[in-house]
């Protein structure tokens, strides 16, 4: 699907003026899949997938991903400008700020803060539970995904030694189903071919 650049640049500055602490994941997957419906549930948890895994921040890599599957290369540089022009625009003025006034323990500014990373953390909360029974659709699925919370979240292995564990158990697990789908109608075909030719 092919999105005008200019929408899909207002969109994404739409999330990065309102991804605040942490859930600028959450506000790409409400404006991209529920509000705009430019992706289906399932392709976007695919790219999320595909962009936690590789380095860098996660939000930027979802960012410039979905823009250029949309928009193509420039889709994704816009994509990736509209979601950290805002930010960082905010960021310079607020270490102004800071350095200038201060932001003791205890302060106004620090209960500020804290709130914003609880509504943040509410959040993403909300976004994981609407997309967990679609991310977790099958026994495999949900034995990698304990794997992955046993071994990084409870024994906290390095998250890279994790990954190099997991995604190609994971891969191997998924591409001979993968591989099968085009087969299908390939499959179904001859029974076609046959009723036509027994109608003839």
């Amino acid at each position: 699907m092919k999105v005008p650049r200019s929408r899909l640049f207002l969109a994404f500055v739409q999330v990065g003026l309102v991804a605040f602490g942490g859930g600028g994941q959450a506000q790409i997957y409400q404006s991209i899949v529920l509000k705009h419906r430019w992706m289906e549930e399932r392709e976007f948890l695919e790219t999320t997938a595909l962009c936690r895994i590789l380095p860098g921040p996660v939000f930027a890599n979802t960012a410039a991903h979905i823009g250029t599957r949309l928009g193509g290369v420039l889709g994704g540089i816009l994509a990736l400008l509209g979601v950290l022009t805002p930010g960082a625009s905010l960021m310079l003025l607020l270490s102004f700020a800071y350095f200038r006034f201060g932001a003791v323990p205890g302060s106004l500014a620090e209960s500020a803060l804290n709130g914003v990373a609880a509504a943040a953390i509410g959040l993403i909360l909300a976004t994981m539970l609407r997309q967990a029974p679609i991310a977790l659709d099958s026994l495999k699925a949900i034995g990698l995904a304990l794997v992955v919370f046993v071994t990084y979240g409870l024994l906290h292995w390095p998250l890279l030694l994790v990954l190099l564990l997991t995604v190609p158990v994971g891969m191997g697990l998924y591409w001979q189903e993968a591989a099968q789908k085009p087969s299908e109608p390939a499959q179904s075909r001859p029974s076609h071919e046959m009723g036509a030719d027994g109608g003839g």
